[in-house]
């Protein structure tokens, strides 16, 4: 195992993009998990693409619904650094707490040791917890590397060189250090879409109804941390609402009748008359069959005469009737 340190120990992947995310049997061990929800090894080949399907819309609906958790939380900073809006703009919810988390830490728990120029680069020793990191840091394009390669192993910056780009005044997070795989908008639009969420309809009304709610979607999404720009979204919004109502552009559609909606929808004409009998009987399962001879012995006993009732009307013993019911009441 020691003479193959270099294929096992992470330290010798440090220099290969995303190391921290690879594991032996995560693969698979993640889509095990996920799959077996919905089936099992014994499924055929089109069970299994059932439970494919529902697992894939399972997995969009989660998506669909974080989206619109991070999309509607208002960012609120505790560095007061603009690079922490700018991460909360770009990244994840989950992937802004661990950058928010770097960020702080290059603030109150880093600082600079050294600062030197070589070739036109600033290089910085950068010390953390009694351990110094050299940080080398390009004015010119805000290229930056540092020693800790975390960028590399996780795919966002260090609290190194986010302690260098508070000195250095720097606002943004650079473009070339935004991995696609924590950024929250990489997924394209069509996925949030409204005609994704409620199925396929190619009416041309229809369609251009989604794109209505999918442009104000956006718009509200783009100025969501923005007071004023919500309020001027807004009152255009009324404006054209009035300009609408006011000039009676709004046509109600002509209502259709529930049949033809039927006949549109199955692609055959519905009968006017339609003729329904009574289903036929059917025997319960274990009622029997009627089928057994009885003798003798399995007929049941006669019932033993009823005893007579004093009738409290004609003051006689009988059995036919009552004081309620007695002839001589009529």
């Amino acid at each position: 195992m020691y003479e193959i340190r270099e294929s096992w120990v992470p330290a010798y992947f440090r220099d290969i993009p995303m190391c921290c995310l690879m594991k032996t049997t995560s693969r698979f061990e993640s889509s095990n998990a996920a799959f077996k929800v919905n089936s099992t090894s014994a499924n055929t080949l089109v069970q299994w693409l059932l439970c494919y399907d529902t697992r894939i819309d399972a997995q969009r609906y989660r998506q669909r619904v974080a989206h619109f958790k991070y999309s509607s939380i208002v960012f609120h900073g505790k560095s007061n650094l603009p690079i922490e809006e700018h991460a909360f703009a770009i990244y994840t919810h989950s992937v802004f707490h661990v950058v928010r988390k770097e960020i702080l830490k290059g603030k109150f728990y880093c600082y600079i040791s050294n600062q030197a120029a070589e070739d036109g680069t600033m290089v910085f020793s950068v010390t953390h917890e009694d351990n110094v990191f050299t940080v080398k840091f390009n004015n010119v394009d805000r290229t930056v590397d540092c020693s800790c390669h975390g960028f590399t192993r996780m795919g966002y910056l260090c609290r190194h060189i986010f302690c260098v780009y508070r000195l250095q005044h720097v606002d943004t997070i650079p473009a070339q250090y935004i991995s696609d795989m924590w950024r929250r908008d990489i997924l394209p639009k069509r996925v949030f879409s409204a005609q994704s969420r409620y199925g396929v309809d190619t009416q041309p009304q229809d369609v251009m109804r989604s794109e209505i709610i999918d442009v104000v979607s956006d718009c509200v999404d783009v100025v969501r941390n923005d007071v004023d720009s919500l309020s001027s979204l807004l009152e255009q919004l009324k404006l054209i609402k009035m300009n609408f109502l006011t000039k009676g552009s709004i046509q109600m559609p002509a209502q259709v009748p529930s049949e033809d909606v039927l006949e549109e929808l199955i692609g055959h004409p519905i009968e006017n008359e339609v003729v329904v009998n009574n289903p036929d009987v059917a025997r319960n399962k274990g009622c029997g069959k009627h089928r057994r001879i009885t003798g003798s012995s399995n007929q049941p006993a006669p019932k033993p005469p009823k005893a007579a009732r004093l009738c409290r009307t004609c003051m006689k013993y009988v059995t036919g009737h009552d004081s309620h019911n007695c002839k001589k009441i009529h």
